[in-house]
Parts: C-alpha cells; structure tokens; sequence
C-alpha cells in the first residue's frame, strides 16, 4: 500500500499498534532482532530480559501483606492478601514467566496446576484427602474504553482436608503479557461454600489483573531490519507497505527488511514496528529493547526481575530479581 498525507500515516500507525499473540513460547525462541542470525536465543536472559511488574496493594476489601521472591527464575514471585483481620482465610497471587503461547495450553497448564495439589495428598505434612471440582472457563477483561480485551481464564474450586481441619479452596489461572497469573484462596470449610470462594477469587483476579502492570523488554523487541536506499535509487516495484514523501524521507517495507531513504526518519522506524505486527512479532507486554522504569503510582509496589542468560548448562538457567519499588505516596 502506498501512502501519503497525515491520514495515510494515522492509517499506518493504527497498524502498528495491532497486537498478535504469535507463537514465541516458554522456551528457546529464534532471533528475530536486527542483524539477528536466526541463531537460538534463551527465553529468560534472551528473549525475556527483564520484566517490571507494578500491582495494587488493595484489591477491594483485600490487602498485600507479603511478597516473596522465588530464587529460581522460573517460578518468579507471588503476593499474598488478607481481608481486614481475617486470619482464616488469604489469597495468594503467583507471577512467573510463559511467553507467548496459545489458549490451548492454558487448560493443560490448569490441570497440571491441580495435579501438582492433589501429588500433596498422603504427603507428610500435606493433605489427607482432596476433592476437585470440574476445570471451568472465565473471561478477564483488561483496558479500558477501546482499549478492553478480554484474557481466557481457568477456575477450579477443591475441598482439602489435613490434620487440624478441612478448607475449601479454589484455583484462577490466565496468562497475561507473557506472564502466568496464577491465584489460590483457602478458606475454613465452616466459612464458605466452595462455589462460593472460586466465584469471589475469580471476581478478585479480575479486578487485580486489571490494576496491575506487566512491561518487559528483551529480544521479544524485534523490529524490521532497516537499510538504507542508495540515493538515485528507484523506488522497490513491490512493498508490503510503504510511505512515500516529496520531502525525501520515502520508507518500504520489502520482505523481512525496511529500506528508507533516510534510515532514521520516522517513516522507517514506524514500517520496521509494523512488520512486527504483520509478522505476529509484536507481543502483548514487550515494551521495548532497552530497561525501562515504569511509573509507581500511590498505593502500588513494582516486582523487578532482571533474567540473565544460562551459563552453558541447564542448572545455571537463572536469573536476577532486583529491588522492589514502592508507590505508597
């Protein structure tokens, strides 16, 4: 397509900002950078590497009363909240890194979620018996005004019995900007329904993943490489898109690559970020290449992960979590 004007250019920048899911997953993804080689790269410390989660520290009635930081990169870091000075029951907010992967594997990644509980069972110190309730689907809305999107989710309520006493519990599970949100709540058995503390988890989730911030910067960052067009040069005979200007500042999107008239105008960075859309490359939560700090606002606290790549063998696939920030104004 070829464009000129400021409403072509309004045009091409509503593509830019289209956002697809791809397919990079939880695991060594191709380099897709410029002047990448298409060698492998590493997930965490590659493709991830670094993420700043921002969440609310009151969620209605709920409050963060700790944060915990895992030490393997893996499993990240969860939040627990507790309402007023309810000792009987908590919600626990899990964050770990995914990538990008389909809806599909949300319903098996649910159910091992419930395996891994009911392997607790006849454990010392676990669980004497657990009953599951069947795997359900919900929808989490994120955004606001043209920005909503709705996220698939998954709920389980179980009954779990141990020594000093029963608890009904459910489990949420979605994945939201690369990242797992997972939530459990427990509460005594005499307390609650079990319907009734997987409808007010799902209901919690919902409002806590629509107040919180997910930006992480890395490889998933990949934007079209961009040449420059030798001057004299004719313009390509065909483009994927294209912006054209008598002001000397022409851009084309050929292939995988940009070639611009002037590399760094705006026309070629805008037709290099549109190839990561065109290109499903343009992943929901990658903000950019480089470290970034988002705002923290009052009554918020940011989670820092910085990923480092392995080291050569498995057990030293890791990563670093950096200090928290805090927006308690």
């Amino acid at each position: 397509m070829a464009t000129t004007g400021s409403g072509r250019w309004a045009a091409v920048m509503a593509a830019v900002l289209l956002v697809s899911t791809g397919g990079a997953a939880a695991a060594d993804v191709p380099d897709a950078g410029q002047g990448g080689d298409n060698a492998p790269q590493p997930f965490l410390g590659g493709f991830l590497a670094e993420t700043r989660i921002v969440y609310p520290l009151r969620v209605g009635d709920w409050e963060a009363v700790g944060e915990k930081l895992y030490d393997v990169a893996e499993l990240g870091a969860s939040v627990r909240y507790r309402s007023g000075g309810s000792l009987d029951r908590w919600i626990d907010i899990y964050f770990y890194p995914v990538g990008v992967v389909p809806d599909s594997h949300l319903d098996e990644a649910a159910r091992a979620t419930l395996q891994e509980i009911g392997s607790g069972v006849g454990v010392p110190g676990g669980y004497t018996s657990a009953e599951f309730g069947a795997l359900r689907s919900f929808h989490v809305v994120t955004g606001d005004g043209d920005d909503e999107k709705p996220l698939s989710a998954r709920s389980a309520d179980m009954r779990l019995l141990r020594e000093g006493g029963a608890w009904h519990s459910a489990m949420t599970l979605l994945v939201d900007r690369m990242y797992y949100v997972k939530g459990r709540y427990s509460v005594a058995a005499t307390a609650m329904r079990r319907g009734k503390v997987r409808s007010e988890l799902e209901s919690f989730v919902a409002e806590l993943v629509r107040g919180t911030y997910i930006g992480s910067t890395g490889r998933c960052w990949s934007p079209a490489r961009i040449e420059a067009l030798p001057a004299g040069a004719a313009a390509p005979g065909e483009s994927r898109a294209a912006i054209e200007s008598d002001a000397g500042d022409s851009a084309y999107l050929v292939a995988d690559r940009v070639l611009a008239r002037d590399p760094s105008s705006a026309a070629a960075q805008a037709l290099a970020l549109l190839a990561m859309s065109l290109d499903n490359r343009l992943h929901p939560g990658c903000v950019g290449a480089e470290p970034h700090n988002p705002e923290v606002p009052a009554g918020h606290r940011e989670i820092r992960f910085e990923y480092r790549a392995p080291a050569g063998a498995p057990s030293d696939r890791g990563g670093r979590l950096a200090p928290s920030r805090d927006g308690l104004g």
